[in-house]
């Protein structure tokens, strides 16, 4: 099991201090070296550049010290991995129940007689026999042996006792251990499972809550509806929705979660899990969030209307830290397939999401597509690895809802969050991202094969660098342990409709390739990388770990992005619309970034830069938290 720690200069000694700055301004000039050395031009760069370059990174590492540590994106108390012997839960019927609990509400007689199917509409009205709670924390707080089914019948579940219990009273709004988890999960959420024993030294579930299946017995996922939304004075009702902790073998099925502050549903800490035919939508941060959690399963799930995105596996469990292949895996921490994750934010996003395979789903009309980073903080796992993207259609994902936090009467301004309009699909972006684009990604051995990536306005694909310090890693040599050996073979680009650009690269890391993708019929691979040579192929890959300072530079404006307090930064044009490609005025954007490029110790500079701008980035995630 890992436990996740940083090294902070602002935590160490003077001396000690001292010695992060000389070790990494010795990396400077060896990475100076080091790309001189590749350079077809025989004369180096004047020494006076390099000790400028080594000047500037030591005055970002004195910035570096006067830092607090970065917040991770969603304040969450220090997480382990499972032990990794769980397995994958399988649905159960109601003879296989070890015991079988049924909620219901007053009006569910009315909705289970509309019901169409004969077969399920008698299997309800058997079932509503049998009903004893009418709310699901209730049916949950009563289960006595392991392998429970739950069946929740249809109707709208506010599970209003969870509101207002006396051990909230005196909350304060911080982190939350797990020990309160199990004694007031209402701190925080709707309704909680929480399988593990607090007073025990591992994660391991071992109450009667483990291998608890909870199914929603409607025609659809929309018949059982689980709603946080708002109290009287606006603010919301809770931060999730249905939270599993330590609740190892849990299987959602056929449900909606919608109108939570953070997310609609969460696996935390939980070996063996599925979420099966859920729908979460109109959430200010997640629909469907994951952490540090394996064996898991996402399957035919909708979300939409999320402030980040739709489906967060963060720092799934690292079953492949050592595989240093790219490819097919034969062990992942979570699959998930048949998902639509439209007019999200983001459709997909993974801090340090690893093993995850990702297949046959629809991820369209988000901001951006499908987001995997090594950039935020407190997250186990660094950096992100071996994520495997296959046969997904990845399209028009150029929903602009950044116009819903720009000016002052911008609906996501409001005072309430009762008054921003979340029910009527208004989305209020918490993170910048780059408007336009397909898949965005900044980790190792990540496999992205025969996908169909079209229509998506900026970048098909983007693949860039993050220095390990700016998630609080300060080793000199971690600073380029991404992106190195990532593999993009065989996808359909730009059929149909065009990118902006198939392939956004910084030119930064070792073992990355592009090989068999598919132009449309009649055009080329669009991309901006800046060797003559085009994107290196799978038989020799990249070479230098350095970034390009005139791509980097891009990145810098949009650092300063705050929904609240900064929501459309000078100089920033990822919160714009992008052109539609195909347009006058996109092929002069195009052929610009295509020759994009710098060799030499400038590439120093771009790893500075893009210090420098995710630092800020987290800074202003520290204050939004």
């Amino acid at each position: 099991m890992e436990r996740y720690s940083t090294t902070d200069p602002a935590t160490l000694g003077r001396q000690a201090q001292a010695e992060w700055l000389v070790q990494v301004g010795a990396l400077t000039a060896t990475t100076h070296s080091l790309n001189n050395a590749s350079s077809n031009k025989t004369q180096s760069a004047p020494m006076s550049g390099t000790a400028r370059c080594i000047r500037l990174l030591v005055l970002v590492g004195l910035l570096l010290v006067g830092i607090a540590a970065p917040a991770s994106a969603h304040e969450e108390r220090e997480s382990q991995f499972p032990p990794g012997d769980g397995a994958v839960p399988t649905h159960r019927s109601i003879d296989q129940a070890g015991d079988v609990i049924v909620a219901c509400k007053p009006d569910s007689a009315d909705r289970i007689a509309e019901i169409a199917d004969d077969g399920l509409r008698k299997f309800n009205k058997a079932m509503l026999k049998r009903c004893e709670y009418e709310h699901l924390q209730a049916a949950v707080d009563a289960v006595t042996v392991q392998r429970t089914n739950i069946y929740v019948l249809p109707g709208q579940y506010r599970e209003e006792p969870s509101w207002d219990r006396k051990c909230t009273e005196d909350y304060d709004g911080g982190i939350v251990d797990y020990e309160l988890i199990v004694s007031c999960g209402e701190v925080l959420n709707l309704v909680t499972i929480a399988g593990d024993d607090p007073d025990d030294p591992d994660i391991t579930c071992d109450n009667q809550l483990c291998d608890l299946q909870i199914e929603g017995t409607g025609d659809d996922a929309e018949d059982v509806l689980f709603t946080g939304g708002f109290r009287k004075n606006g603010d919301w009702v809770k931060h999730n929705g249905l939270k599993a902790d330590r609740a190892d073998g849990i299987y959602l099925k056929n449900l909606t979660v919608e109108l939570f502050r953070e997310n609609a549903v969460y696996f935390h800490e939980t070996d063996g899990y599925v979420a099966d035919g859920v729908v979460a939508r109109m959430n200010d941060l997640y629909g469907l969030l994951t952490f540090t959690s394996d064996h898991g399963l996402i399957k035919d799930c909708e979300t939409y209307y999320n402030g980040d995105s739709g489906v967060y596996p963060g720092s799934s469990a690292d079953v492949n830290a050592q595989n240093g292949n790219t490819g097919p895996l034969s062990r992942w921490s979570v699959e998930i397939t048949g998902c639509e994750t439209h007019h999200n934010a983001l459709g997909f996003s993974g801090t340090a999401g690893n093993s995850v395979y990702f297949h046959h789903n629809d991820v369209h009309d988000n901001g951006a597509g499908y987001v995997t980073e090594s950039v935020i903080g407190g997250h186990p796992g660094m950096p992100q690895d071996h994520a495997w993207l296959e046969h997904n259609q990845i399209y028009r994902n150029n929903e602009n809802y950044y116009v819903n936090v720009q000016g002052d009467d911008a609906p996501c301004q409001a005072e309430r969050p009762a008054d921003v309009g979340y029910e009527d699909g208004i989305v209020c972006p918490a993170f910048p991202v780059p408007v336009g684009t397909g898949v965005m990604m900044n980790g190792n051995h990540n496999f992205v094969h025969s996908n169909e990536i079209y229509d998506n306005w900026r970048n098909g694909v983007m693949l860039f660098w993050a220095p390990a310090a700016i998630r609080g890693e300060y080793d000199p040599q971690a600073q380029t342990d991404n992106p190195n050996h990532n593999a993009f073979t065989s996808n359909q680009m730009g059929h149909g409709l065009p990118n902006g650009l198939d392939f956004w690269w910084d030119d930064a890391g070792v073992g990355n390739c592009w090989q068999d993708n598919l132009p449309a019929p009649g055009s080329e691979i669009t991309h901006n990388a800046t060797s003559p040579q085009g994107l290196p192929r799978c038989a020799t890959g990249s070479q230098l770990p350095i970034s390009n300072v005139v791509k980097t530079v891009q990145l810098l404006p949009c650092a300063e992005y705050n929904r609240e307090t900064n929501p459309d930064p000078a100089g920033c044009d990822w919160t714009e619309s992008p052109t539609k490609p195909g347009t006058q005025q996109a092929e002069t954007i195009a052929a610009a970034g295509a020759h994009a490029g710098v060799s030499g110790g400038l590439g120093v500079i771009a790893g500075i830069s893009l210090l420098a701008f995710v630092l800020r980035l987290r800074r202003r995630e520290r204050r939004a938290a």
